[in-house]
């Protein structure tokens, strides 16, 4: 018996060795890992620092994620199509939505309620109700009740009851018109789903829409496709309900905007930049007749027409003398806000002109809080040819304007 027990205790002995060093290794990879993803997320948050002038890129979102979206929209088609009175809100329901649409921080006593009611026209808990076993919407609502509604509201709504204590002319979106600032598509056209993870993940700089880097990748898609299911509207003439990011729905065809690459900034393309900033009507309301470009109030020149998606006004343009961007400050962001156009607001979109006219736009723009960059001279605004009043007159504001020394 004791010969046996000898060579059974050197086994287990030699087993318990392996397993330490199983263990011991095992530990050292879990470290390593934990160390990489470490290193990954700090150059992430790096990387998407709004005031960085590169443009991060963008990773492709969950397959999961896009599935859940598309079968999300493929039952909201099923609820519209057979019975869209069960998605809309009626009698005492509508009415307390409309006063609610009334109440709405910033929203004045004038607006036309029948513009809007498209919008709020619809219930937004049956929409919820369709996320059932769609694992990435129903995180994305979580999430959104946690991180977003404070300000954007429980529905999404962009009456928040943080919008009643600190904003100032700044408000958040209504994420049911669809309509965004920072996209890389055509004016009035849904951003891509890069555009709405770029945003997420940078937040907009300069207003109070905070970056959200600390929330994971998965989490920040899943806030996406949630943001994307609420981008919904009552045609009442088809008696349908459509969502904006419905491609099956889509009649506009625009693809993403094709950035390129940035051609050299000169002498030539900062003084071509300034003379566009004249002759297409960016002094009006980013100068005026000040010095420089350091943006108009809204009463400024007799503008009293800024407003947002709901009728909200919009207090002043952008100091672009202050190198603070919403969209980024990347020469890539300026090209997407000055081809698209921000959608909310009097800027229109520059796309017909020529793209190397945009770039000018952009360098222009550029060297006004850069005094590395080539300046254009005072020369230049007279080689401008303003845009014209009604009365047949050059606008006076961007004749009394006046390029860099």
């Amino acid at each position: 018996m004791r010969k046996l027990i000898n060579p059974l205790l050197s086994l287990i002995a030699i087993a318990l060795v392996v397993a330490l060093w199983a263990y011991h290794w095992a530990s050292n990879s879990d470290s390593a890992s934990n160390s990489d993803e470490g290193s990954n997320s700090a150059k992430e948050t790096e990387s998407y620092r709004p005031t960085l002038e590169h443009d991060p890129p963008v990773p492709d979102p969950p397959k999961a994620a896009v599935r859940d979206f598309e079968t999300f929209l493929d039952r909201l088609r099923a609820a519209s199509e057979t019975n869209a009175d069960s998605l809309l809100l009626h009698r005492d329901a509508l009415e307390r939505a409309e006063q609610v649409f009334r109440n709405s921080v910033g929203v004045p006593d004038d607006v036309p309620i029948e513009m809007h009611r498209p919008f709020f026209t619809i219930d937004p808990e049956a929409v919820f109700a369709l996320y059932f076993d769609l694992p990435t919407l129903e995180r994305g609502l979580g999430l959104y009740q946690q991180h977003c509604s404070g300000c954007h509201g429980t529905y999404g709504r962009g009456n928040g009851s943080a919008t009643q204590q600190w904003y100032a002319g700044n408000f958040p979106r209504n994420f049911w018109y669809g309509k965004f600032k920072s996209r890389s598509t055509r004016y009035g056209v849904v951003p891509t789903d890069s555009d709405l993870y770029r945003t997420l993940t940078r937040g907009l700089y300069g207003s109070t829409m905070p970056p959200f880097r600390h929330l994971s990748v998965q989490d920040r898609w899943a806030l996406v496709q949630f943001v994307k299911s609420l981008a919904n509207f009552y045609d009442d003439y088809d008696e349908v309900i459509v969502n904006r990011f419905d491609r099956k729905a889509d009649r506009s065809k625009s693809a993403a905007l094709d950035v390129g690459d940035e051609p050299p900034v000169t002498l030539d393309s900062v003084t071509r930049g300034r003379v566009l900033f004249i002759e297409q009507g960016c002094i009006k309301c980013h100068q005026g007749s000040k010095s420089k470009p350091v943006g108009l109030a809204r009463g400024e020149g007799g503008f009293t027409n800024w407003t947002d998606e709901m009728g909200r006004p919009i207090g002043h343009s952008r100091n672009l003398t202050t190198r603070v961007f919403l969209s980024g400050a990347a020469s890539s962001d300026l090209f997407r806000i000055i081809s698209g156009g921000p959608t909310i607001g009097p800027m229109p979109s520059y796309q017909n002109i020529p793209n190397e006219d945009r770039w000018a736009l952009v360098h222009y723009v550029q060297s006004v809080f850069k005094p590395d960059y080539p300046q254009a001279p005072a020369s230049a605004d007279a080689l401008a040819h303003p845009p014209t009043t009604d009365d047949g007159k050059s606008d006076s504001a961007a004749a009394n304007g006046s390029g860099e020394e």
